[in-house]
């Protein structure tokens, strides 16, 4: 959907910011600080509702990655 667009495109750009558990190497979510920092300099309308359209792609992107190592 177009509203969405931007968030998918700041997702993108945090995807070398994800945290890691253990040895294991389960990701566990993004770092919040960096996710901040690529959505504030992207210059969009709204950061704050994009951070949380972010979070929710996190949370599925968490499912689905994690489900491929079981």
């Amino acid at each position: 959907m177009p509203e969405n667009w931007d968030a998918v495109l700041a997702f993108l750009r945090c995807a070398t910011q994800w945290r890691y558990a253990g040895m294991t190497g389960v990701r566990t979510g993004l770092d919040y600080t960096a996710v901040d920092v690529v959505v504030r300099r992207s210059g969009l309308a709204n950061p704050d509702a994009v951070f949380g359209q972010i979070q929710t792609i996190e949370s599925g992107a968490l499912e689905a990655l994690n489900d491929q190592r079981d």
